[in-house]
């Protein structure tokens, strides 16, 4: 079965391309040169015919890109429609063609992913427990889970004591930090260590797998927004989603593309905040450049000086689409 996007694909190809008798075409792939190759002249890139599955696979620089009727296009396909001559205003129109058709795959009950994004489920801290457990049975622990409670109550973390954690180990001074369990589908998947005063660092202690999106788990699919920010701190007081760095790798940006939300960015207010603008940018995604005074740097800083609902109002209220806007508000943040 063809569709819009296999026959746009394939409009898309060269002219020079050979087709064999199992149905592969091959042809000079366009990948080569953004992934650190020399162009193609070999006809070494190639898609396998039929059904309207697009798998792209280049033997030159090894890239591969998969999309199926019932999935998402990822930020994989997306560029390689790009670096085929699509433009942004065809690619958007593909990306709302693969969200149409994945809604009718779910009406039909024939939703099969390409390749379905997983992470390995982890054991929790040594000794860890939830902190309302700890607040209930202290222990010897008591002055000590006294001050990891006074500081998640402090940061607005009073609604989730029964998921954050503590744990008497002095590994990696545990025992003087907030633990903040990391899940996939239910699952604990690994976790961060938030230092609970100044004097031990690294501030956070991540043992994440790569391309986790912390709090993913928690957009509710009547969502139309999905707020992106560094830090989990700021994630959980917003109801965003965090991706511990300043940084979006590949399987980060597919994870949230599969949420077939609109994202939008909120870099932090220093000039770190600018990879992420970077990212967000080469990803298609929104970036919010909210007004706030001068000593707010980041999203938890907002919701302590003025709110929830304000901050909230006021990341979507800035939000920019176009690269020229973002470009020039980020000169205007300095960043």
């Amino acid at each position: 079965m063809q569709n819009i996007i296999y026959n746009t694909f394939i409009a898309l190809l060269p002219s020079k391309k050979k087709t064999s008798p199992s149905g592969w075409i091959s042809f000079n792939g366009a990948c080569c040169t953004h992934n650190g190759e020399s162009q193609d002249k070999r006809g070494r890139a190639g898609i396998a015919g039929g059904d309207g599955v697009l798998s792209y696979h280049c033997f030159n620089c090894g890239y591969k890109a998969h999309w199926k009727p019932g999935y998402h296009l990822t930020y994989k396909v997306r560029k390689l429609f790009q670096w085929f001559g699509a433009d942004d205003k065809q690619i958007k129109g593909l990306q709302i063609e693969a969200l149409r058709l994945k809604e009718y795959a779910e009406e039909i009950g024939e939703v099969e992913v390409v390749e379905e994004i997983t992470f390995e489920e982890k054991d929790f801290p040594d000794g860890s427990q939830t902190l309302m457990h700890w607040i209930h049975n202290p222990g010897d622990h008591e002055e000590q889970i006294s001050a990891v409670a006074e500081y998640a109550i402090t940061r607005g973390l009073e609604s989730k004591l029964d998921t954050l954690r503590w744990s008497p180990s002095r590994a990696g001074n545990l025992n003087q930090r907030l633990i903040i369990p990391f899940y996939y589908k239910n699952k604990c998947v690994g976790h961060t260590g938030r230092s609970i005063n100044n004097n031990i660092q690294p501030k956070y202690m991540n043992y994440m797998q790569p391309g986790y999106v912390f709090n993913v788990d928690e957009q509710q699919k009547d969502r139309k927004i999905v707020l992106v920010m560094e830090g989990p701190i700021d994630a959980l007081k917003i109801g965003g989603v965090g991706i511990n760095s300043n940084m979006i790798n590949d399987t980060q940006a597919d994870l949230l593309d599969s949420l077939g939300k609109d994202v939008i960015v909120v870099p932090d207010q220093d000039n770190a905040g600018s990879k992420v603008i970077d990212t967000a940018i080469e990803y298609g995604w929104s970036v919010a450049f909210p007004d706030w005074d001068a000593d707010v740097k980041d999203v938890s800083d907002a919701i302590d000086t003025y709110g929830k609902l304000y901050t909230l109002w006021s990341i979507i209220n800035t939000a920019q689409t176009s690269k020229i806007k973002i470009e020039l508000m980020r000169k205007k943040l300095g960043n």
